[in-house]
């Protein structure tokens, strides 16, 4: 890993993320104001160093940092973050809250120690592209609230057997929020753009790349889960269920060019 600004910068927005959590933590079980508030202190100065880690990154980088495996997980969490402080803070519980910084914290980790590349190394002409940027960052922000609903569902299935109806339905609800939000944005990043920029560089729609046809069944994963909740009218635990192997099967998606390589092998 290079010792460049934006590792450290990384790092340091990783371990106020963490520091963060553990304040959440603390407010749970004491129930003190001022934990509270240092809490969303140490986010909010967590995501400023978090933004200026992304910007370090463009610039040592001479392009936008979205461009490979590091800067997706960059961006991603960068816009969880966001989603956290800007529309979801006031509506979580603190186990959500603390596991959503504790996702941060962790993401990050990931991507510092396995998947940090080296900002100045040349990039493809095809990573150049307008295109490029629509579809990845739309892609991103819509896995953003697969982040959340993610969350939320697995606290939810935690607590399936609590006597606490009314939190349950909160927490339901909050992941039917979340990714009726996140699913129109992926449909628009993943797959409508996505497929204007393959016509671009590789000069077809579709090529049965399996990144692509991964994120394909991730959205037919969450078509079926708003079709559950819509048509259905299924909530509960098959519907938390199908929220938690979602996105776990989002993280496979976005990191399974390490393991099947094809036309995404870049990042």
């Amino acid at each position: 890993m290079k010792n460049s600004l934006d590792v450290y910068l990384t790092a340091a927005a990783a371990g106020l993320y963490l520091a963060a959590a553990f304040f959440a933590g603390l407010d749970a079980v004491v129930r003190r104001r001022s934990l509270r508030r240092a809490g969303l202190a140490l986010v909010a100065v967590g995501f400023a160093v978090h933004t200026g880690a992304i910007v370090a990154r463009g610039v040592l980088a001479g392009s936008v940092p979205l461009t490979d495996l590091f800067e997706y997980t960059l961006f991603l969490t960068w816009a969880v973050a966001l989603a956290y402080l800007a529309a979801f803070r006031a509506r979580l519980e603190q186990a959500v809250a603390i596991a959503v910084l504790a996702l941060l914290f962790l993401m990050l980790g990931v991507g510092l120690v396995f998947l940090h590349t080296d900002p100045s190394g040349a990039k493809m002409p095809a990573l150049r592209s307008y295109w490029l940027y629509v579809h990845v960052s739309l892609a991103a922000l819509g896995e953003t609230f697969f982040a959340i609903a993610f969350v939320s569902s697995l606290v939810y299935l935690l607590r399936v057997g609590s006597a606490d109806q009314e939190r349950l339905r909160a927490l339901d609800d909050l992941t039917y929020r979340a990714i009726s939000i996140g699913f129109p944005v992926f449909t628009l990043g993943a797959l409508v753009a996505g497929a204007i920029w393959a016509k671009q560089a590789w000069g077809a729609y579709w090529s049965w790349d399996p990144k692509e046809v991964l994120s394909l069944v991730v959205w037919l994963v969450y078509a079926a889960y708003l079709h559950a909740r819509l048509v259905r009218d299924l909530r509960g635990t098959l519907t938390a269920v199908t929220s938690v192997l979602g996105f776990l099967l989002t993280l496979f998606t976005i990191f399974s060019s390490l393991i099947f390589g094809g036309l995404h092998a870049y990042g």
